[in-house]
């Protein structure tokens, strides 16, 4: 079979696997890749879970310090695919599924270059392979990965996210909070003498729209300002009725190098003045940090002529930022455009699959650093 159909034919299997998050089985997916990755040569191959999510970790040689990982689940297929979602179809160079760019192309890249390596007789030396789920909601199971000592090791990682194959380098955190107000409420006949929670919630979310404000011209070129959004006031009944509780939520995108939590401390100082004299509680829903990768040049090792054509900044959050605190230093690689992920009829395209393959078959058939890298 042909590299392009073999390529195809493996995106087409893992497309048909419905992982949609939340409602998909990540489970079986991931059972068929550890299956895959076994006879490939894995050395070890472990899948597991971190709740109701699942994830497999294989590892290629003895001791690897450079981490391949794609993740597994996808968003729900958005309205307007014209074809089936899990269904994969070639249309005009173009692969379309649920998935196809975001990031089972990816996968399919990965395990063909293994395969490819089998194939040619190219060892694959001491690299390790992680297939993740959660990585569009929660990211439980990289957080569980790198917690136990799967993670041992690893000092690298090529984190698979659809750049048209460049390497990606920098990207904003996202961070999330909600500020609660409360009153004991009752019936609005009696509002001039009940707390207003609304009103408070609304007066913190004046305070954090200001303070983003603040922000606009502050950060490293092409990543100014914290990008704040409040993003919704929840709370009352009726016209007639002192609401007896009001949500605040907001969120914001701390620039590459930032300190989400920092910020985070911060917002929750602008927040609680301003609902001053009345209480404000404050919980965090998320704080992802940005990335920033902290040694570029140490990845040329695996993808010279890559890194010789420059590196981009990306706009989009990746699981990679969650490596570097870790110790794992990170870069963001993969076929697909973020245009197309989320998007109705999702695709990548073939062109941008066999790259990446050939890219992968680099890394994984020759680990060691080329003279000409030193």
């Amino acid at each position: 079979m042909s590299r392009p159909d073999r390529l195809r034919s493996l995106l087409a299997e893992l497309v048909a696997f419905d992982t949609q998050n939340p409602s998909g089985d990540e489970r079986a997916m991931v059972q068929r890749l550890a299956v895959e990755l076994d006879a490939l040569g894995a050395a070890r191959v472990e899948a597991f879970a971190a709740g109701e999510h699942h994830g497999v970790f294989a590892v290629f040689g003895s001791s690897p310090s450079l981490l391949l990982n794609a993740h597994v689940d996808t968003v729900p297929a958005n309205a307007g695919f014209t074809s089936r979602p899990h269904d994969l179809v070639f249309r005009e160079g173009k692969l379309l599924g649920l998935g196809a760019a975001d990031t089972k192309g990816a996968i399919a890249c990965i395990l063909g270059a293994l395969e490819t390596c089998r194939i040619t007789g190219r060892a694959v030396r001491d690299v390790a392979v992680l297939f993740s789920g959660d990585e569009e909601s929660g990211g439980r199971v990289m957080r569980e990965f790198l917690a136990s000592e799967r993670a041992d090791g690893l000092t690298h990682a090529i984190v698979c996210e659809p750049t048209d194959c460049r390497i990606g380098v920098r990207h904003r955190g996202i961070a999330a909070a909600t500020a609660t107000a409360q009153s004991s409420g009752g019936h609005s006949s009696r509002a001039d003498d009940l707390g207003a929670p609304v009103v408070v919630a609304a007066r913190a979310a004046v305070a954090l729209h200001a303070w983003g404000q603040r922000y606009r011209s502050r950060g490293p070129a092409g990543y100014e300002g914290l990008c704040v959004n409040v993003a919704a006031i929840d709370g009352g009944v009726a016209f007639n009725v002192v609401p007896s509780r009001a949500v605040l939520t907001v969120s914001f995108r701390p620039w590459p190098g930032g300190d989400v939590v920092a910020l985070l401390d911060e917002a929750k100082t602008e927040a609680c003045a301003a609902a001053a004299p009345d209480s404000l509680g404050w919980e965090v829903s998320f704080a992802n940090p940005p990335l920033a990768t902290r040694d570029v040049a140490q990845f040329a090792r695996w993808l010279p002529s890559l890194l010789r054509g420059g590196t981009v900044d990306l706009q989009f959050w990746t699981e990679a930022a969650l490596l570097p605190p870790a110790g794992i230093d990170a870069v963001v690689f993969g076929p697909g455009s973020i245009a197309q992920a989320h998007a109705p009829d999702e695709y990548v395209e073939l062109a941008q699959l066999i790259e990446a393959h050939d890219t992968f078959v680099e890394i994984l058939g020759d680990r060691s650093p080329r003279e000409s890298d030193k």
